[in-house]
């Protein structure tokens, strides 16, 4: 073999090596790009998925507290339809409490019974009407204030205004039908002659 011949393999076999090398620098180049991409890569998903989940979270938040708003907003409507109908049921008691007082405005006063009563009619009436205004009363309801207070328009429904002696002027000098409060809701106003003062004329 020559020495060109041999020289020729060397070179050769020299630029195989080094195209070799340069391959596996390169190989090793992508493994470990693809080894700093797996990381980064699953790092970007764990974060992603942490943004789902804070959304989720507060999503059930928010349907929580709206549900616990609704639920409230229903109980305060049921309360206020209950008490509705409630006064309502009440208010029909109004003009039998009327009635059993006027049914005793000409009855004999307590103590003054006689004979000639018909089984005590007048003290039976009085039963009647204490056990209604207790009624009244277990449900929570008052009576509107009446003679000798001020005429207040928010309770009170003047028929007329009058002349009185003793009572001062704008203020209630009788009631002709009584009025009705639960707690601040006026059921029914009170029906009443309002004094002018003393008649001077």
């Amino acid at each position: 073999m020559s020495e060109e011949t041999i020289k020729s393999a060397a070179e050769l076999a020299a630029e195989r090596a080094s195209r070799l090398s340069e391959g596996e620098s390169k190989g090793e180049s992508e493994s470990e790009k693809a080894t700093e991409a797996g990381p980064a890569e699953l790092l970007g998903k764990i974060a992603s998925l942490q943004e789902e989940l804070e959304a989720a979270k507060d999503k059930h938040l928010r349907l929580v507290a709206e549900f616990d708003n609704f639920r409230r907003r229903n109980a305060r409507e049921y309360a206020e339809i209950r008490d509705t109908a409630q006064a309502k049921a009440l208010e029909a008691l109004f003009p039998v409490v009327d009635n059993f007082e006027r049914a005793l405005q000409d009855a004999p006063a307590e103590g003054d019974w006689t004979p000639a009563d018909p089984v005590g009619f007048a003290k039976g009436v009085r039963l009647i009407r204490d056990q209604l205004r207790k009624l009244l009363a277990d449900a929570g309801l008052e009576e509107v204030p009446g003679e000798g207070h001020p005429f207040d328009p928010n309770h009170h429904d003047a028929l007329t205004q009058m002349p009185h002696p003793t009572v001062p002027a704008d203020h209630v000098a009788s009631v002709h039908a009584k009025g009705w409060k639960k707690g601040d809701k006026v059921l029914r106003h009170a029906q009443v002659v309002v004094s002018g003062g003393p008649d001077h004329s």
